[in-house]
This record gives structure tokens, sequence and C-alpha cells, in this order.
């Protein structure tokens, strides 16, 4: 049964938010640049502070971006060794 994008982004929230004890950042969906695709949708983060403060010592390091398909709401992480399209595309195959 297919999800919502708000089903997709809590899924994608609790991702992050357990990821906060090992990066030592409260870390935040970027919202704003959120992407649709037929398969699903794609999230970024980043730490709260560096988006709050545009410091780049809080920057998060290897946040590759995370979909969440909306077929069954499975949760993939992507890379951050090539562009993010690169990614995208292989989830369009």
């Amino acid at each position: 049964m297919p999800i919502t994008k708000s089903e997709a982004r809590q899924i994608a929230h609790d991702h992050v938010k357990a990821k906060e004890v090992g990066v030592g950042l409260e870390l935040v969906l970027l919202d704003r640049h959120t992407m649709e695709r037929n398969f699903g949708w794609v999230f970024f983060y980043d730490s709260k502070l560096h988006v709050e403060t545009g410091d780049f010592q809080y920057a998060v390091a290897g946040n590759a971006p995370i979909v969440v398909t909306k077929a069954d709401g499975a949760l993939h992480v992507t890379g951050t060794a090539h562009p993010v399209e690169h990614y995208l595309k292989e989830f369009e195959r």
C-alpha cells in the first residue's frame, strides 16, 4: 500500500534522529530541499546549528540524501561520492 509524503517524512525524520547520538549534534530535515519523484521522496538533512548559523564547523559530513519509496515506505541511504542525480537515476531504472 503506497505511503503519503507525510508518512515518508516521518520515516526520514526518525532515521535522522537516530543518527544524532553518533554525530553529537541535533539533526534536522531540510524540508525546502525535499524532492518528489515517481518512486518516492528524497530528503536532505544537516545539523540544526549549521542551518541556523551557517557556520561550517557545524556542518555534517557524509550526510547522504535519504530516499523513502512510495510503494512500501522503505528507506534507502544514497551516497556522497556522486551528485544526487546519479543516485536518483539508479532508482528510476
